[in-house]
């Protein structure tokens, strides 16, 4: 779980504009991760995603232009402002700024997706098992949980971290398998991104 100096650094951040992750847009690879998500992992119209980090949630909202039916959410309460005066018109999109460590009983096992971009990488190692259960405990057997992560950053100070298919594969093992897995042309972003990867896991246990 995310200790107060970690959560305070990423408000800091959104309160002085310093957001170079963000790419006006969403994700160019978002449509690529949704077909595989569709063909290998068996993901339906209309399925209900969770989307942690959400930021100004232009993949959110790309999302729910396609007609699924999307919970995004963000520590920020500025992102999550700056996204409500853009997708708030998108009715099945809800926009709100939580903790996604905190899970109400109303958002366990109700999930048949979870969409992340980059949000596993924007946590410390020792924090991110903490957010794969939290990621597992909201989805339902045999939810996907989508992935758009760096595989390899350069970088003197993280954020981000790197979460490549062996450190994702002890991560997911456990509780997941791995339906589809594939690298990705890297996107403009910040110049310490140095490769990406999509990948599309389905949770493991019975109804």
């Amino acid at each position: 779980m995310q200790d107060r100096e970690e959560k305070s650094a990423w408000q800091e951040r959104w309160q002085k504009g310093r957001t170079a992750w963000d790419q006006g847009g969403p994700h160019p690879s978002l449509s690529l991760l949704v077909e595989h998500a569709r063909r290998e992992g068996g993901l339906v119209d209309g399925a209900r995603f969770y989307s942690a980090g959400a930021g100004r949630a232009h993949s959110e909202a790309a999302l729910a232009a396609q007609g699924f039916q999307v919970d995004a959410v963000d520590l920020s309460p500025e992102a999550i402002a700056i996204a409500q005066g853009d997708y708030g018109h998108l009715t099945n999109l809800n926009l709100r700024a939580a903790d996604i460590f905190d899970i109400p009983d109303e958002e366990r096992g109700v999930y048949d997706a979870v969409y992340d971009r980059a949000m596993l990488c924007a946590l410390s190692p020792d924090v991110q098992p903490s957010y794969v259960e939290a990621m597992t405990a909201r989805l339902k057997v045999g939810g996907l949980f989508c992935g758009i992560l760096f595989r390899s950053v350069e970088i003197a100070s993280p954020p981000p971290y790197p979460v490549d298919e062996a450190e994702a594969m002890k991560l997911f093992a456990e509780n997941f398998q791995l339906c589809f897995a594939r690298a990705i042309p890297l996107s403009p972003q910040h110049p310490a991104i140095k490769e990406e990867w999509i990948c599309v896991w389905r949770r493991r246990g019975h109804a």
